[in-house]
C-alpha cells in the first residue's frame, strides 16, 4: 500500500512533519525515508526498517528543509530488513518515493536495459526518471506512463535550483498552503484546513522563486 509525505515551504513545522509521517504510516509500518533540500541547496537522504512513529526524533534532522519528501513503506518487492530496498531511491543526483505497484517492472528493466540496486519495484522509476529526455517535469510523467496502467503517486527531489516534482494518477494524494508553505500527504487527516485532493493525472512542479514556494501544474 505505501504512502507518501512532503513540504515545500520557508518555514517547515516539525510538529505538523511528526503529524504527517504518524498519519501516513497507516499505510506502511515495515520501512521508512525521507529525503529533504537545506537552505544551502544541499540534498540529503536517511531511511531504515522500521515504523517511523517508533523514531520520530529523527526528523529533526530535515530542521531548516525548504523541500523535503517522506515515505511509510508496505513491502511488496525487496525484504525491508535490507536498507538498500527501502525508500527514498537515488534518482540522478535527487531521490524519489513512489506509493504504487509497478506490475510491469520485469518488462521495463529488460526493455530499457536498466541496472538497479535493489529488489524494489519502484526503483524502476528512478531509474526510467534518469533515461528520459526533456525537463524534470517530463522525465517524471515519461517514467510514470511507461509504468501503466498502474495507479501511483511519485514525489521526487532535486537540488541546485531546489525542486520537487509530484505525479499523482489515481492513488490519493493531498494537499494544504499554510503560512509556512505546502505540506503533501497520500492521507488528509494530517494536514491542516483548509486541505484539497491533488488533481487526478497531474504533474506538479514546486520551485522557489523570488525565495517564495510556487506551484505549477500540468495534465498529462
Amino acid at each position: 500500500m505505501c504512502g507518501v509525505f512532503g513540504f515545500v515551504g520557508e518555514s517547515l513545522n516539525l510538529r505538523t512533519l511528526k503529524r504527517l509521517a504518524t498519519e501516513t504510516e497507516r499505510r506502511g509500518r515495515h520501512a521508512f525515508g525521507f529525503a529533504w533540500v537545506d537552505q544551502a541547496d544541499r540534498i540529503h537522504a536517511y531511511r531504515q526498517a522500521g515504523k517511523v512513529s517508533d523514531h520520530l526524533g529523527l526528523l529533526a534532522m530535515a530542521r531548516g528543509a525548504k523541500m523535503l519528501i517522506g515515505h511509510c513503506r508496505f513491502a511488496t518487492d525487496g525484504d525491508p530488513s535490507d536498507n538498500v530496498n527501502n525508500h527514498p531511491h537515488p534518482c540522478d543526483g535527487g531521490w524519489l518515493v513512489h506509493n504504487g505497484v509497478v506490475a510491469n517492472a520485469d518488462a521495463l528493466v529488460a526493455d530499457h536495459e536498466l541496472v538497479l540496486q535493489s529488489e524494489c519495484d519502484s526503483e524502476v522509476l528512478a531509474a526510467l526518471t534518469e533515461r528520459a529526455d526533456g525537463d524534470h517535469v517530463e522525465r517524471c510523467i515519461r517514467a510514470a506512463m511507461e509504468a501503466q496502467p498502474d495507479p501511483l503517486v511519485t514525489l521526487t527531489l532535486w537540488p541546485r535550483p531546489a525542486r520537487l516534482v509530484m505525479v499523482r494518477r489515481v492513488n490519493p494524494l493531498h494537499w494544504t498552503q499554510t503560512k509556512g508553505g505546502f505540506y503533501l500527504a497520500s492521507l488528509s487527516a494530517g494536514l491542516a484546513t483548509p486541505r484539497a485532493e491533488v488533481t487526478d493525472y497531474t504533474a506538479t512542479e514546486f520551485r522557489f522563486r523570488k525565495g517564495h514556494p510556487k506551484a505549477t501544474m500540468f495534465g498529462f
